[in-house]
């Protein structure tokens, strides 16, 4: 993916939201449907820029429950770009929102 975005200075890491994050992110997004209850969401972070992949699977456990329904899926920024201040076991520029995923 994109390392980093063309407007210039890198943004420094920070873990925080806004509403406005999730609307941003979806606008771009394209969803590839990896396997069953899989999905690999590829859009570029709302706060950095940074295009990134995030694999989100809707079963941890197997369920009896059957029918699709929307998944809440918290996303966090896990670009390569560089970010001042990141922790060196962190990925991406801090952001994190939620957005929801429906199974077709």
């Amino acid at each position: 993916m994109n390392p980093a975005p063309a407007s210039g200075a890198a943004v420094p890491y920070l873990e925080t939201t806004r509403r406005e994050y999730a609307r941003r992110y979806t606008a771009g997004l394209t969803v590839e449907a990896a396997d069953d209850g899989v999905a690999v969401l590829h859009g570029a972070c709302p706060r950095c820029g940074c295009a990134f992949g995030y694999t989100h699977t809707d079963r941890v456990f197997r369920s009896p429950r059957r029918r699709p329904r929307p998944a809440h899926v918290p996303v966090l920024c896990e670009c390569d770009g560089e970010h001042p201040g990141r922790p060196p076991e962190e990925k991406g520029c801090g952001a994190y929102w939620n957005v929801v995923v429906e199974r077709r």
